[in-house]
């Protein structure tokens, strides 16, 4: 399986989140929130969101970049098609790499054993 994130894979249309925000479960983890929904197509969607709460510019494109990195490495260990939003939250800025890691890999166990219909 390829290691890139490709345009299709992200989520950018207004109508997308506010899908996702209304029908979405919810994972709260220590440095971000997870939304997830799952979809009819046949690969997984990520979007990042980081607030102005969170830090500059500089720290919130670092944030999105570190989560967007996670996704892209760990996205085969989705076993079905989802869209994910993941909303940072502050005490994200201090997590070191391997924290953020294990809470995104909980994460990611967790919407496996809740899978939900559409």
């Amino acid at each position: 399986m390829s290691e890139t994130l490709s345009p299709y894979e992200r989520i950018g249309k207004k109508k997308d989140f506010v899908f996702i925000y209304k029908r979405g479960r919810r994972y709260r983890g220590k440095y971000f929130t997870l939304i997830y929904v799952s979809n009819d197509l046949s690969f997984s969607r990520v979007a990042v969101v980081a607030s102005k709460k969170v830090g500059n510019a500089v720290i919130r494109n670092k944030i999105k970049r570190r989560l967007r990195a996670l996704f892209r490495r760990n996205k085969h260990l989705l076993n079905s098609p989802f869209d994910l939003v993941f909303i940072s939250r502050k005490e994200i800025q201090a997590a070191a790499w391997q924290d953020l890691r294990n809470d995104f890999l909980a994460a990611v166990n967790a919407v496996g054993r809740r899978q939900q219909p559409v």
